[in-house]
């Protein structure tokens, strides 16, 4: 029935739908006619009528013939097409549209008179008028090509006056009218009314004429929520040669929706989080403060006490106890410090050696049953902040420990390959699962084959960041059930 829109047979032998009493002496007088028409059921999508003139240009042999072809619309352009013409006829109107028709699937191009029956039961239908020549079109031109893309579009067209006079609708827009009951009226500003707020649209509207396009989302009018992105775009009437402009729209309810429901959620985030590190950092400072009394408390007896005498010793425990307490303070604080964005990060030219050998020391302090088996070669200055770094070796290191039988070495190895210095942590533990692998440095994220194994998630992601902070890389091979080789890579440092 409609442009780019096929009629085929179907089934024969459907009965002649009834008309209004009266109305036959109307279509004795169309059906002398030499113009071809028609009478179309909106709601059965069918011929209810037809003159010899429309038999001929549908190169149908009979009424029924023509009545039991397939005129459901195939495309939603289409679809909404017809339903703002039901509307519109409904209401009195009478329209006068270019149409493209296929009868027996060859395109024909005609103006029709459009206007509304009753059935005899009631129901709408369209009485079509075909006037002037048919024109054949073939292969279709591409100014009629784009006149279909813009009806059969599902975004929202219109072209407005400069005065807010509606000038054109595709159906998608002119489905949006009817649906917001704003009608075309002389005098007022019928685009301003689309929208909730009048003024901001008529802001926008002198933004587009003024330099030529304008977008914004806005929220249209009614009592329905609908938030709709807007664009307009200064043009020339090419009937009126008037300053106009092309309004596109598109419904963007649902991603406005999320959007707010995403800020809402990200909002609470941050107030949990902001929470969080000042409770951190409160607590942080109150453990420090029995801690320094403890380490102060612990190297007066260190004095005081013999060398190598038992009191002498458990002194030394205490002490080393508190360090790595104080330390344990500082990765929370650094954990906290990551998520909030705030890491104090001072490199300087160093060797790694150093600071390898002693986060060992470090790990067999606190377990002296543990072998260790260490491969540092001689490497190049890096630039690194050292604090970082140790966090970096001691998580890499402590997870080797913890994630293997306690008596499997921890093969350690430090050396320099192509402009990069490499450290590497070697367990021969539980591995990783393959699956787990793409989410393994991700914040909170454990392993499938870990979680009863006591941890937060946070050492690995704390790990990538401060070696990305460095320039640096980090890097995992595994086997679930045979061990990991974590890997990290700094660039030397250049000359200075």
């Amino acid at each position: 029935m409609s442009a780019l829109e096929r009629s085929s047979p179907t089934k024969a032998g459907a009965s002649i739908g009834s008309l209004p009493p009266g109305f036959g002496d109307g279509l004795a007088l169309l059906a002398l006619i030499d113009q071809p028409a028609w009478i179309y059921d909106f709601d059965r999508a069918r011929m209810e009528w037809a003159n010899p003139a429309a038999l001929r240009f549908w190169q149908a042999n009979s009424l029924d013939d023509l009545r039991d072809r397939d005129f459901n619309p195939t495309s939603l352009g289409t679809a909404e097409r017809l339903a703002n013409l039901k509307r519109s006829l409904a209401g009195g109107e009478t329209r006068t549209e270019s149409w493209t028709f296929f009868p027996q699937g060859r395109p024909f191009r005609r103006d029709c008179r459009l206007s509304g029956v009753r059935l005899a039961d009631d129901r709408m239908a369209m009485l079509v008028e075909a006037t002037g020549d048919p024109g054949q079109i073939g292969d279709l031109t591409y100014e009629l090509r784009a006149i279909e893309a813009v009806r059969q579009s599902p975004l929202m067209i219109s072209m407005v006056a400069d005065s807010g006079q509606w000038l054109m609708h595709n159906p998608a827009a002119e489905a949006l009218v009817h649906t917001l009951g704003v009608t075309n009226l002389p005098g007022l500003d019928n685009f301003a009314a689309l929208f909730a707020d009048r003024d901001a649209a008529i802001a926008l509207r002198a933004t587009a004429l003024d330099q030529g396009s304008a977008r914004a989302t806005m929220r249209m009018a009614g009592r329905a929520f609908r938030m709709h992105e807007i664009g307009l775009s200064r043009l020339i009437d090419p009937v009126s040669g008037r300053l106009s402009l092309m309004l596109s729209q598109q419904d963007v309810t649902r991603a406005f929706r999320m959007e707010r429901r995403l800020q809402k959620a990200l909002a609470r985030e941050r107030a949990v989080a902001e929470t969080q590190r000042q409770f951190l950092s409160v607590t942080s400072h109150d453990f420090r403060t029995p801690l320094t009394v403890i380490d102060g408390a612990a190297r007066r007896i260190e004095r005081l006490a013999d060398p190598g005498s038992p009191v002498f010793e458990r002194a030394k425990v205490i002490r080393e106890t508190a360090r790595r307490m104080t330390e344990a303070v500082d990765r929370t604080l650094g954990w906290a410090s990551i998520a909030d964005g705030r890491v104090d990060f001072h490199p300087e030219r160093t060797s790694l050696r150093p600071l390898v050998e002693r986060a060992i020391i470090s790990q067999r302090a606190v377990h002296p049953s543990r072998p260790f088996v260490a491969e540092l070669a001689e490497i190049s200055q890096v630039m690194v902040d050292a604090g970082l770094v140790v966090r970096v070796l001691d998580n890499l290191l402590s997870n080797a420990v913890k994630y293997s039988p306690s008596d499997a070495p921890i093969e350690v190895r430090c050396f320099e390959r192509n402009g990069e210095v490499f450290v590497s942590v070697t367990d021969h533990g539980i591995g990783i699962p393959a699956a787990d692998l793409s989410r393994l440095f991700s914040r909170f994220f454990r392993s499938s084959n870990a979680r009863k194994i006591k941890g937060s998630g946070v050492g690995l992601h704390a790990a990538r960041f401060y070696m990305e902070l460095h320039g640096g890389r980090i890097g995992v091979k595994t086997t679930e059930g045979k061990g990991s080789t974590f890997t990290i890579a700094f660039p030397v440092a250049g000359e200075s």
